[in-house]
């Protein structure tokens, strides 16, 4: 509000303009926590149980490594990070002795805005291989969830938009042949 006038002084459009600022404002601070907490559930934050997570964990990197960005997210070229390569397996399970690293590798962003794209995916190089592996639990989250957490993906954008308009969210698929990505709007 402008110092010193109250809102019986203020001009409608004064008025207007103070009600959408506050609302737009409202509407981020929803969409960063939105982000945050969709991040945190494909990294298994807070949700890695003896059944397993969202994503599949072996050393943890995979799950260690979704990232949120304006800019579509790109795979790393090189293999996993120091911390997780000492992590010894042999085939699909872990050497005696050795436990899986679950560390957030990217921090999330809380400058997203609405009108503007959020991209959210894996930088680890083999992200399509293990989005497939049987001890992954991203569809189900995608398509609301079953098992190992308490809610999927649709239930968690009602929660952190009630309003009628929600956002427009699409979870991106299959590449075609031209390299287009199709998209799955939720």
């Amino acid at each position: 509000m402008a110092k010193g006038i109250s809102y019986t002084e203020m001009k409608a459009k004064d008025f207007a303009n103070m009600i959408r600022d506050d609302t737009r404002e409202e509407i981020e601070v929803q969409l960063n926590g939105f982000v945050r907490s969709v991040v945190n559930d494909l990294s298994n934050k807070g949700m890695f149980t003896a059944k397993g997570g969202v994503s599949p964990v072996l050393t943890g990197f995979f799950a260690s490594s979704w990232k949120a960005d304006t800019r579509r997210i790109t795979r790393e070229k090189t293999g996993r990070a120091s911390e997780w390569a000492k992590i010894k397996y042999k085939g699909n399970k872990l050497l005696p002795g050795y436990r899986p690293l679950l560390k957030q590798r990217h921090t999330v962003p809380t400058t997203f805005k609405i009108n503007k794209s959020v991209f959210i995916g894996n930088t680890a190089k083999y992200a399509p291989k293990a989005v497939l592996s049987p001890k992954s639990q991203i569809f189900a989250y995608l398509a609301d969830g079953s098992g190992t957490f308490a809610e999927g993906l649709t239930y968690k954008i009602d929660r952190f938009f009630t309003d009628k308009k929600r956002p427009d969210i699409r979870v991106g698929g299959d590449l075609d042949d031209a390299g287009r990505i199709s998209y799955l709007k939720l």
